[in-house]
């Protein structure tokens, strides 16, 4: 994430609750008008801070967008799947759907155009994903095995395959449930990671 804040810094409740500030009025502009449109004046004007401040938080626009998406899917996805949560179908489940759910979200709250924000969006969403996807592989597949994908190529293909069926299902013209939508593409990025597991070619 683009910060120009040292970890010290972020733990200060005032950092905390000026960011916080930032995000909120940033999350409520993007309710009313696109990315594009909404200017760091508005953002800063909205949370009722100066530019200086603003600047001392975040680079840019973009650094915000991403920071608070990262934020907010990170949230959602601890909310459905608790910290230490182990790799099952059932959780794997769970994170397809949060996914899912997520952007559904999202794309009706946030006018278009999405122009850069989309490109933003999956980039924040897909590293949270590999993230969660290859801490259950690290402790899922066996050690030493030289055979088959590692741990980190298996979760980078599978985040990238969960966010395209998100984004798939979101097009579809008669979308189904989420939750039916789900159990159809659970087996193909279950398959791929019980690879990686299973250490097999």
């Amino acid at each position: 994430m683009l910060s120009n804040l040292t970890q010290e810094e972020r733990v200060d409740p005032r950092v905390l609750r000026t960011r916080q500030l930032l995000q909120r009025a940033f999350t409520d502009l993007l309710n009313e008008k696109s990315f594009e449109a909404i200017t760091v004046q508005e953002i800063a004007d909205r949370a009722t801070v100066n530019r200086v401040t603003f600047y001392a938080h975040f680079q840019d626009k973009y650094a915000l967008l991403e920071d608070t998406i990262r934020g907010m899917i990170r949230e959602r996805v601890h909310s459905q799947l608790p910290a230490g949560s182990p790799y099952t179908p059932e959780n794997l489940s769970r994170l397809i759907l949060t996914v899912c759910e997520y952007l559904d979200e999202m794309w009706r709250h946030c006018p278009p155009p999405y122009g850069q924000m989309e490109m933003l969006m999956e980039k924040q969403i897909k590293a949270e994903l590999h993230e969660i996807l290859q801490d259950w592989l690290a402790k899922e597949a066996p050690s030493g095995t030289q055979n088959g994908p590692t741990p980190k190529q298996a979760a980078m293909v599978a985040s990238w395959a969960i966010y395209g069926a998100a984004v798939q299902w979101l097009q579809q013209e008669r979308r189904i449930p989420a939750r039916e939508y789900v159990r159809q593409v659970l087996p193909l990025i279950l398959g791929s990671l019980q690879i990686a597991v299973r250490g097999e070619e």
